[in-house]
């Protein structure tokens, strides 16, 4: 059960009754089952206007407590939230997060401008409709084995705590966002967690946990929003890696997303994810649940690393400035082009053993 003082009840309501992605009843439902509370909503009345909705909704899960030892109902709402927030009411839900012990908060997201463009939900609905959608059953054998190399981040400092997403590109070197570990200073509060996923029954499967290595590798790029740091113990050895190798991709392609959204467990958004621009060091592609994963490696449909997934909102393509709603990701070929060589060995000796 989380206890809101007054004061922080009416700031969370207050901002969260004029959040658009709240407005409907529809709508309400949605942000509930990307958060994965889908079994609470029917105990919930969403309907009616924003205010007398967004309070049941507060005080419905505040009641409820918690879904697992260390998410509050509550907790997975507003890190779900924060996805389509700006930096400010970010840092506020940040704050509840960490005031009230709900869970970790997800790693604060570059700053974007309002989550509005020229394309919305219907249009990007509209493109989904009719598509084929069919693959060979092993299809989902390959997406399994990938998911294995992706990594729960969790950093905390005496300060503040936060989360992320994270995969292994060699057997001891994990690829992040600069966002997510900006600074090798935070390496001593940072763990990294395999395995952190359910099964079908919704039970959690025992995890796996590394540490950064000792005066370890650690090479950062906040402009293309990269971190690669070396893990003790060679995790890679018993989960495997992604290898790092350039891949074309076009608009009109699909990719799929592995990812620790808001902190959850491992989950997966595929298939309808169209690739709606490739330009400068970027590629730009329309999700259907808006995952908001830093860190997380986007897969073309050879299960593939394509790019690293960093931001998401009213984002301009680099190379026409026009803004369109969309996620975004750092292109593999244009990080491998910024590597100093010998990390680019390093790289290559592990795909060519």
């Amino acid at each position: 059960m989380v206890n809101l003082e007054a004061e922080d009840r009416k700031q969370l309501i207050t901002l969260l009754k004029d959040l658009p992605e709240l407005a409907t009843e529809r709508s309400r439902f949605s942000i509930l089952e990307i958060a994965g509370l889908k079994q609470l909503s029917p105990m919930i009345d969403l309907s009616g206007a924003s205010f007398v909705a967004v309070s049941g909704i507060v005080s419905y899960l505040s009641s409820y407590g918690r879904l697992t030892y260390d998410h509050e109902a509550l907790g997975l709402f507003l890190n779900t939230l924060k996805s389509f927030m700006g930096v400010q009411q970010q840092a506020f839900l940040d704050m509840l997060l960490t005031k009230y012990d709900m869970m970790t908060p997800i790693a604060a997201l570059p700053a974007i401008n309002d989550w509005r463009g020229k394309e919305t939900t219907t249009d990007i609905l509209e493109k989904i409709i009719g598509e084929n959608t069919l693959r060979p059953i092993s299809f989902l054998q390959q997406g399994l084995q990938a998911a294995r190399s992706v990594a729960y981040i969790g950093v905390r400092t005496s300060q503040e705590r936060w989360s992320g997403t994270g995969f292994v590109v060699t057997q001891n070197l994990l690829l992040t966002n600069n966002h997510v570990l900006p600074s090798s200073d935070l390496l001593p509060g940072t763990i990294f967690r395999f395995n952190y996923e359910e099964n079908f029954q919704g039970e959690a499967q025992t995890t796996d946990e590394y540490r950064p290595k000792p005066n370890g590798i650690f090479h950062t790029n906040q402009t293309l929003d990269y971190t690669l740091v070396e893990l003790e113990g060679e995790p890679g050895k018993k989960w495997g890696w992604l290898p790092l190798m350039p891949k074309r991709i076009s608009s009109g392609g699909r990719v799929n997303i592995i990812q620790h959204p808001s902190g959850q467990a491992k989950q997966i958004s595929l298939q309808n994810n169209f690739v709606e621009y490739v330009g400068g060091n970027v590629m730009q592609y329309i999700t259907s649940t808006l995952p908001g994963s830093s860190g997380s490696p986007v897969f073309n449909d050879a299960w593939e690393v394509v790019a690293l997934h960093h931001a998401g909102g009213d984002i301009p393509e680099p190379t026409t400035q026009r803004r369109y709603v969309r996620n975004e990701g750092i292109l593999v070929g244009s990080i491998l082009a910024d590597l100093p060589l010998e990390l680019v060995d390093l790289l290559n000796a592990e795909i060519n053993t």
